[in-house]
């Protein structure tokens, strides 16, 4: 399994759920604008930990390392987001701005992973590390 490929095909499809979800926001019925968010924080929450399970096992990388701050910088705002939207109810004139936020903000983390992150990432893992990784990874994925 190319775990990168997995991370970059996931983080699209979140993606394009928090965009539709923006959206639709006037022509969804709020159950469904409600159970869209959920999905999608809960699956922000499962993409951030196996970009984080990728991190735990690369040894101080010149390159990986301060990337890594980066985005776990972004990560923490993006969380900050997602704990003002729990905060909104869905008809609050707010709730539509702060998931536009959230959305913008995942987009822009997907396009520094695909730019950048996850390619530093892949050259900084030995080929032990792959091995681990991709076997964390699938454990992870699978159950």
């Amino acid at each position: 399994m190319d775990i990168f490929k997995y991370l970059q095909d996931d983080g699209e499809s979140i993606a394009h759920r928090l965009n539709q979800t923006v959206a639709e926001f006037g022509e969804w019925p709020q159950e469904r604008l409600f159970e869209e968010t959920k999905k999608a924080f809960s699956s922000l929450e499962g993409h951030f930990d196996k970009e984080r399970m990728i991190v735990k096992n690369i040894e101080n990388s010149d390159v990986a390392v301060p990337l890594s701050v980066k985005a776990e910088a972004q990560i923490q705002a993006i969380k900050e987001a997602i704990d003002s939207i729990v905060m909104i109810h869905i008809d609050e004139p707010g709730f539509l701005n702060a998931l536009q936020s959230l959305a913008n903000k995942f987009n822009e983390h997907m396009s520094f992973c695909i730019d950048e992150y996850y390619s530093a990432l892949r050259l900084s893992l030995s080929s032990a590390d792959k091995a681990h990784v991709n076997a964390q990874f699938e454990q992870m994925v699978l159950s």
